[in-house]
């Protein structure tokens, strides 16, 4: 059995109904997707053809009360980005290529793609998603619930409407009760960078927040000012910024964390090869040289997730019929932020376009 015939009628029993996937190709492999209930989904489950299939797609919006943040970028900083902006919820999900998805209880949102400018995020309020605990059989990765389960379907909580706004911060005379502590906050965060001190942050919040129409009390305002210093002071305070304040090499450890091996191998790349245009990956070579000590497979593997994450890019395809190994070359992982994500997303068109 496969994942979807497995995994389908635990979804219904939850209220949501499931249709089978190609999770290589993101695309549903069945029509009237859109129209999926329970009893469709129980039968896709029963049907010999379907069964087997390893992706759970799921409807967003209305039929499914779901609605989606995509984060698609690898690495927790991103996450922190992301939960910052559209706040907690029960349920984050790990994709199957390490980046994140986190679920909000549907408000009327739409499918809005890349809203925010300088952030890889979308916003998936129609359309369907890839839903956990969905498998990558190229990647030898699953979609898993990184917090949270169907379980929480019910206390997931809606976005705050303001995270929508592809504006700046709004202005405190327009912040009414009921968005008080939230903008204050935020206002704190991206104030903290300019304070010398906590103090300093402190007076400038009550400044700020005395031109609510319903202001805040003062203990209210210290404590929401120390809660944003505390991030700035750890060096966590990532709120509106184009780069998550994080160092190449964590970076590259935090999009690689989940495979050891495609980690250990980008390290040794980066040992080899550091300066090459260029260079060789054989890996029924290396594998009888012990660089690295594993079977030719496990090289093959850990070099395909490297390429699916954008840390290598394809120069030239292997060809058997000629034995001719694969050139490769390393992405640089010295950029920032967005201009990181569009480097490695160009990297793979390129490279799905040439096989």
């Amino acid at each position: 059995m496969g994942v979807f015939a497995q995994h389908a009628p635990h979804f219904a029993d939850h209220g949501l109904a499931t249709f089978p996937v190609d999770t290589r190709a993101k695309r549903p492999a069945v029509k009237g997707w859109q129209h999926a209930n329970a009893n469709k989904s129980r039968a896709w489950a029963r049907s010999s053809r379907l069964a087997n299939a390893d992706g759970l797609g799921l409807v967003m919006g209305k039929p499914s009360g779901l609605v989606e943040v995509d984060v698609d970028a690898v690495g927790d900083a991103w996450l922190a980005v992301a939960v910052d902006r559209f706040g907690e919820t029960p349920i984050t999900i790990r994709t199957a290529s390490g980046k994140s998805k986190l679920w909000y209880r549907h408000n009327g949102e739409g499918r809005a793609i890349r809203p925010l400018s300088n952030q890889p995020i979308d916003i998936l309020g129609d359309g369907f998603t890839i839903a956990p605990p969905s498998r990558r059989e190229d990647l030898g990765a699953s979609y898993a619930f990184r917090t949270g389960g169907l379980g929480d379907i019910a206390n997931l909580p809606t976005i705050p409407a303001a995270a929508l706004s592809t504006g700046s911060l709004r202005a405190a005379e327009s912040i009414g009760k009921g968005e008080r502590n939230n903008s204050l906050f935020r206002w704190c965060m991206a104030e903290a960078r300019h304070c010398d001190d906590v103090e300093t942050l402190i007076d400038a919040a009550e400044t700020w927040c005395s031109a609510f129409p319903n202001p805040l009390g003062l203990r209210e305002v210290e404590g929401c000012a120390r809660s944003a210093w505390k991030y700035e002071a750890a060096g966590r305070n990532f709120l509106g910024l184009k780069k998550p304040q994080i160092t190449n090499g964590d970076r590259i450890m935090d999009g690689l964390i989940d495979q050891p091996e495609a980690y250990a191998l980008y390290l040794l790349f980066q040992r080899w090869h550091p300066n090459r245009q260029s260079f060789a990956i054989a890996p029924t070579a290396m594998s009888k040289a012990g660089s690295p000590p594993w079977p030719r497979r496990r090289i093959e593997c850990a070099r395909d997730v490297l390429l699916e994450r954008g840390y290598l890019a394809e120069r030239r395809s292997p060809d058997k019929s000629r034995r001719q190994c694969g050139l490769y070359s390393l992405v640089s992982q010295s950029l920032r932020g967005e201009e990181v994500y569009s480097d490695c997303w160009q990297i793979r068109q390129v490279s799905e376009a040439a096989r």
